[in-house]
């Protein structure tokens, strides 16, 4: 008895021993670090990695699993999960099929020459002069900077959306209103594909320049706002016009409600492109760099009923129609999803704010989306409860080894949820095209006003 007792242990450790040499065998046995991966020493893991083969490429997460991926999303998109949302797992494209090559050669060009002030405007190497352009920090040691390489860090140059829908979406999933717009920007420093590089002259002290129009419904088309984001946004507040249609006249107006909701809409002023108010009204705290399932950016991020990738279709006001499988109504759409690394950067105001805090994730440098610098954020009330998530959609958007220099049309697209209310708001935006060329004297009074009238 005692020597099967002991063969019996032997087998066990045997085979214990031989689980450990199969790969995945165990969760988080061969997982690379984040810096490893970044530095380009090793391969970006795969879900199917991180949760050692339960999950794999391909697989769809639901409320009945989602607890082997709760790791790598938001507290947002759990309870959305939770829900009905659906996440299927697709595969991540490299990075040189993520942004132009030219952008990845200003990084590489100015990398360590990057110095931040206190209210976290990010120079070249002296406090004054611009950045010419690039990810500023490609590996942010504090909150400041992470959220730096979001603001000085972007990849485009010049854009237009053009369509834009934002649905309003209730609890059951219905689109019970819809509003059109137009945006266009153009920045002004930090350039590194239009001439002139770098920053324009005459504009050393202007970030962004931007004109968003509204036009559907008929009662509202024509109402518009053109604003000036400045280099340092804490020294010097945006300024804003907004044009009347009705009354046939432009206003000054305030561009720092920055707590002031959006016609209606899930989001703040605050909440454009994820974070966009003062950081020198913010203690920002980098809580540490993690693998998060993001959105994923490749031709085809949508799938059809079949699970197959399908580019989406619209209907005849160009608005996403049956293309995109949705869950929920139009509530949740169905999209792929990757692991990306993140810096995951906390939040909260230094004043009386409509929010207790934001937990801001931004993706790590090679890995980042060359359309916008932010792939989720957690909105908190002021009790500490989870109250908003937002995520951005990257989809339909590839760099052929880096060398596209052309105009790039991505579909794109940003989810606002308020969890609380059980209410959404999604802006789908067919046609985001990069790089056009525009200056600083497209965006202006007068292009506003001919964009209202």
């Amino acid at each position: 008895m005692k020597i099967y007792k002991t063969v019996n242990l032997a087998i066990v450790l045997i085979a214990f021993i031989f689980t450990l040499l199969l790969p995945g065998a165990l969760i988080g046995a061969d997982i690379p670090s984040i810096k490893d991966v970044v530095e380009g020493k090793a391969a970006l893991p795969t879900i199917e990695d991180l949760t050692g083969g339960k999950v794999k490429i391909g697989d769809l997460i639901d409320k009945n699993n989602v607890d082997l991926v709760k790791e790598y999303i938001t507290a947002a998109m759990y309870v959305n999960v939770k829900r009905g949302m659906v996440l299927k797992m697709g595969t991540q494209l490299s990075p040189d099929k993520l942004y132009p090559k030219a952008f990845k050669e200003a990084t590489e060009r100015n990398r360590g020459k990057a110095v931040m002030n206190n209210n976290g405007a990010v120079y070249y190497e002296k406090i004054g002069t611009p950045w010419p352009g690039g990810i500023p920090f490609a590996w942010a040691k504090n909150g400041l900077e992470a959220m730096g390489n979001y603001q000085y860090g972007r990849v485009w140059d010049s854009y237009i959306h053009r369509p834009v829908h934002m649905w309003y979406i209730n609890s059951k999933g219905e689109v019970y209103k819809s509003v059109g717009q137009e945006h266009m920007y153009v920045r002004c420093s930090g350039r590194t594909i239009e001439p002139p590089l770098g920053t324009i002259p005459g504009y050393e002290n202007i970030l962004i320049k931007r004109i968003t129009v509204a036009t559907y419904p008929r009662e509202i088309a024509g109402l518009g706002q053109f604003t000036v984001r400045y280099y340092d946004s804490a020294k010097d507040y945006d300024t804003g016009f907004a044009y009347l249609p009705a009354f046939k006249r432009t206003m000054r107006t305030s561009a720092t409600t920055w707590q002031d909701n959006i016609a209606g809409a899930d989001l703040i002023y605050g909440d454009g492109d994820g974070f966009q108010e003062p950081y020198s009204d913010w203690d920002l705290k980098l809580i540490g760099k993690k693998y998060l399932l993001v959105s994923e950016s490749t031709t085809n991020n949508t799938y059809d009923n079949n699970g197959k990738p399908r580019i989406p279709t619209y209907d005849e006001k160009r608005k996403p129609a049956d293309g995109i499988q949705f869950d929920v109504g139009k509530k949740f759409a169905r999209i792929g999803w990757v692991i990306m690394p993140v810096d995951v950067v906390e939040a909260i105001p230094r004043f009386k704010h409509v929010y207790g805090k934001r937990v801001v994730y931004i993706p790590i440098w090679p890995y980042i989306f060359s359309g916008g610098g932010i792939a989720a954020t957690d909105i908190y009330d002021r009790q500490m409860k989870l109250w908003k998530g937002l995520f951005h959609i990257y989809g339909r958007l590839e760099y052929i080894n880096g060398d596209q220099q052309k105009p790039v049309t991505p579909y794109t697209s940003t989810w606002y949820y308020d969890l609380q209310a059980d209410h959404t708001t999604q802006m789908w935006m067919p046609c985001a095209k990069l790089f056009v060329g525009f200056s600083p004297e497209d965006i202006n009074l007068t292009t506003l006003l001919k964009k209202g009238r």
